[in-house]
């Protein structure tokens, strides 16, 4: 799941190299493919890691399941902004702050927590839903 966040990482910058170009199709291409992975992403979390994680730590299960709430909302909004040609680079690097700040988070915690306690069909359900 590290590597997710590589991936999506990489779409970001990528995203962000197409809004200073103004190259506008290509936002819109990229923008599509980020909100598609991220969202993914954290679905898996969702389904397959937190409940087990709310076990041993519901705080944290709570802690970052609110982030991802948070990321969706930044989502949904910047997502309308492109939709209407008004994304702002100010406005998109608040997500990229924001994720980077949860991605950190988890992989402190949540993929060492992952790597220690997740039983193997857990972790092998996980897998092929990695963003590729």
């Amino acid at each position: 799941m590290v590597q997710d966040h590589d991936c999506l990482r990489e779409l970001y910058m990528r995203l962000l190299a197409a809004m200073t170009a103004n190259a506008t199709g290509d936002t819109r291409v990229l923008w599509g493919e980020l909100d598609h992975a991220l969202r993914s992403h954290m679905e898996v979390e969702e389904r397959f890691v937190l409940p087990e994680l709310a076990h041993a730590n519901h705080a944290e299960a709570l802690a970052l399941l609110r982030q991802h709430g948070e990321l969706r909302e930044l989502l949904f909004e910047l997502g309308i902004a492109v939709d209407l040609h008004m994304l702002r680079y100010d406005r998109s690097d608040e997500l990229l702050s924001l994720f980077v700040v949860h991605a950190a988070r988890e992989e402190q915690l949540l993929y060492q927590w992952i790597d220690e306690n997740l039983t193997n069909h857990v972790a092998e359900a996980v897998t092929p839903h990695a963003v590729a």
